[in-house]
């Protein structure tokens, strides 16, 4: 019995020394190198935390674009598995306790939730959503914490830019792409998520609105799971900063609308516009719009091209100014002097051809503006000579860049000096034989507009941390003087003169002073000289009020209709119609509200129980604009909004409702009076005559100028009203 227990003891005392022996073996002399694994797994691991991309703020501090971060949800269900039997319930128990809590903190229902962690039994973690918002995220794991579930894996999962006014400035914001084969040297990570501009703003200011990646050290377990360690470092993510533009997104809305009605209206392929401060060089509106912008999706706006900041165009006509001003400058044209003008061969053999100007005219140089000479212009041009004309429209910024850094923007065509030809300073004088950018060409009108001075032209006011601190604030700069207040004085009374009684005077208003130019210009063939036949570029350059220009607008149309292919048929109408939307709008401080709204307005007049043919008269003659309500077999006034009396607003849409008068039988007049055409279109004056049974035969296109029949005369049955109309 003695010998079994010292027997025993031998045999547990040589177990427990080879096992001591084996373990100093292992552990300190570690003949199969286990300890590369061992400190392999006690080495912490770094976490990529990704920054949160910058706002877009507009002038106001109205929020164009933001960020939205989304998170993935894994649940690790051998985890759920374990604590499941630690707690002596069933596995379906604790998957609807997970369940229950991720539907109520989140949009994801209890019965997804129970479809994905009954999913694929071979997988020991799964996915239930990657779509968790940020705040979500935050509630779910406190309540996790709050009851001790098991099994919860989260991380970053994607950004998504939010748009908040839809479309609007989708050119001018443009878009961002979601990367991740990015590589960060401190985490030695070659899978980085990145958010990254890639058209417009986004791209311009990406490195602004981007951030810095950050990193946090951890050590997880054998089951994936995270192990408390002490001494773990980490580098906290810098988000990215907010930016704040100059735009207007007030004043940007009604450009962008007044572009969508008229690339329908006159069937252009394109249309732009620029609105500045002439003052400072703030940019208010940068708008760029293409045919089917009304029904395309939004992200494929934001992708593409910026039409107002890359598109080219020949300005035309409205070089005439801004060649006008050095040779007034130099002193080489008198402000009173008389320029022949009309059809003239010059010097070079070249014929110049001069629209509504007969041969021989002498004009002065207002009237050369006005009645936008080539001939006149051309004939100054040639007196300044190509040196100084160069040199001046260098000083203008065309042939190169504005300075805003904006991603697409062209330099436009600019020859340089020693490449003109004979005929390339005529040419030149009356924009033919270069090309600009609508930046380019409102710059140059703001340096007019403000005494001399180019301003830079600038986007972004200032950049702003997360708390809307200002990190960055951003000023008016003067790079050069490009003539004296003197002359450039002259320059805006010539514009004026153009709204008051030239090519733009269909535009004029009561209330404020407008100065502009228009222009019409010949699409050039792209690698050749030519020009495309029927292809234009309608533009109108513009500035109000003309006293103390607040603001320069330029807007111009791509391959509009014919017809409506020139600068006062279709620009230039545009233009008038944003200004009076800018003017309306209540903040605006150019024109005080109530000046406004008095100087616009006229009293309704009372149109009940009148024939149509005379309302109508009666309103087209005060210039309201109208529709009309009631059956086509009625003719006589029955009901108008506003009432007799009340102030209304030219541009007020007005209702008159037609119908019978109680108690007479009221049938179809055959037989009526002429109504009042003059002043209608073409479309509209056929429309009325189609109304009331007229036969009409037009000539001409555009504005009906003269009608054969006097407005009020007794019609026959046989009677032929010949229409005269013109642009």
């Amino acid at each position: 019995m003695k010998s079994r227990y010292y027997l025993l003891l031998i045999l547990i005392g040589g177990v427990s020394v080879l096992w001591a022996a084996y373990l100093f073996v292992i552990q300190v002399l570690d003949p199969f190198e286990m300890g590369g694994y061992r400190r392999l797994r006690y080495t912490p691991q770094k976490e990529i935390l990704i920054p949160k991309r910058g706002a877009i703020l507009d002038a106001n501090g109205n929020l164009l674009v933001s960020s939205i971060s989304y998170y993935q949800i894994d649940i690790d269900r051998d985890a759920v598995n374990r604590w499941a039997k630690r707690k002596d319930i069933a596995l379906q128990d604790a998957y609807r306790q997970i369940a229950n809590v991720l539907s109520e903190n989140s949009e994801l229902t209890l019965e997804q939730v129970m479809g994905r962690l009954n999913r694929n039994d071979k997988l020991t973690s799964i996915q239930i959503s990657n779509k968790i918002k940020e705040s979500e995220l935050d509630q779910i794991i406190r309540v996790f914490e709050e009851h001790k579930l098991p099994g919860l894996i989260s991380g970053f999962s994607s950004m998504r830019r939010i748009y908040s006014k839809g479309k609007l400035a989708g050119r001018l914001l443009g878009a961002v792409s979601e990367k991740s084969n990015g590589y960060d040297e401190e985490t030695a990570s070659r899978s980085l998520y990145q958010l990254a501009g890639m058209t417009g703003i986004e791209a311009t200011y990406n490195n602004i609105l981007g951030g810095t990646y950050g990193w946090r050290e951890i050590v997880l377990d054998a089951n994936h799971e995270r192990v408390p360690y002490p001494n773990l470092h980490q580098k906290k993510p810098a988000n990215g900063n907010n930016i704040k533009l100059t735009i207007d997104s007030n004043i940007q809305e009604i450009v962008e609308n007044a572009l969508l009605d008229g690339v329908e209206k006159y069937s252009a392929s394109n249309a732009g516009c620029i609105i500045m401060d002439p003052n400072t060089g703030r940019i208010l509106a940068m708008a760029g719009i293409s045919r089917d912008d009304r029904s395309t999706d939004p992200n494929v706006i934001r992708n593409s091209p910026n039409i107002a900041a890359s598109f080219m165009f020949e300005p035309g006509s409205t070089m005439k100014p801004l060649t006008m001003l050095p040779a007034l400058e130099n002193r080489t044209l008198g402000f009173n002097e008389m320029v022949v003008c009309g059809p003239k061969r010059m010097p070079n053999g070249r014929m110049i051809q001069d629209g509504h100007i007969p041969a021989g005219k002498p004009l002065l140089p207002r009237d050369i503006i006005a009645k936008s000479s080539n001939v006149g212009i051309a004939e100054i041009a040639t007196r300044l000579g190509p040196t100084k004309l160069y040199e001046q429209f260098i000083s203008y910024g065309f042939g190169q860049k504005s300075g805003l850094n904006l991603f697409g923007e062209s330099s436009g065509l600019f020859h340089k000096l020693e490449n003109w030809d004979s005929y390339t300073l005529q040419s030149i004088s009356f924009g033919q034989g270069m090309s600009v950018s609508a930046i380019q060409l409102a710059a140059a009108y703001s340096a007019v507009a403000n005494g001399g001075r180019y301003m830079k032209p600038y986007l972004l006011d200032s950049i702003l941390d997360d708390q809307g601190n200002v990190i960055e604030q951003y000023e008016p700069r003067a790079l050069r003087k490009i003539g004296s207040t003197a002359v450039t004085d002259s320059i805006k009374s010539y514009l004026q003169a153009v709204v008051d009684y030239g090519t733009g005077r269909h535009i004029k208003m009561d209330y404020i002073r407008l100065g502009g130019k228009t222009g019409t210009a010949q699409k050039n063939i792209e690698g050749s000289r030519g020009y495309a036949s029927g292809k234009y570029t309608s533009v109108f350059a513009g500035l109000f009020p003309v006293e103390n220009p607040q603001m320069v607008i330029v807007t111009f149309y791509d391959e509009p209709a014919p017809g409506f292919h020139y600068g006062s048929t279709s620009a230039a109408p545009t233009t008038k119609q944003i200004i009076e939307n800018i003017l309306f709008m209540p903040n605006c401080a150019i024109l005080p509200f109530n000046e406004r709204l008095r100087s616009s307005s006229l009293p309704m007049p009372g149109l009940m129980g009148k024939h149509l043919f005379e309302a109508e008269r009666i309103l087209n003659s005060h210039g309201f604009q109208y529709r009309i309500e009631g059956p086509d077999s009625a003719s006589v006034v029955i009901d108008q909004f506003p009432k007799a009396g009340i102030s209304v607003d030219r541009n007020h849409p007005i209702t008159i409702k037609i119908g019978r008068i109680a108690g007479t039988d009221q049938q179809v007049v055959s037989q009526g009076a002429m109504p009042n055409l003059v002043g209608l279109t073409v479309r509209k004056a056929m429309q009325i005559a189609s109304r009331y049974r007229i036969a009409i035969r037009v000539n001409g296109t555009g504005i009906v100028r003269r009608q054969s029949i006097q407005s009020g005369s007794r019609l026959s049955g046989n009677s032929l009203c010949v229409l005269e109309a013109s642009i």
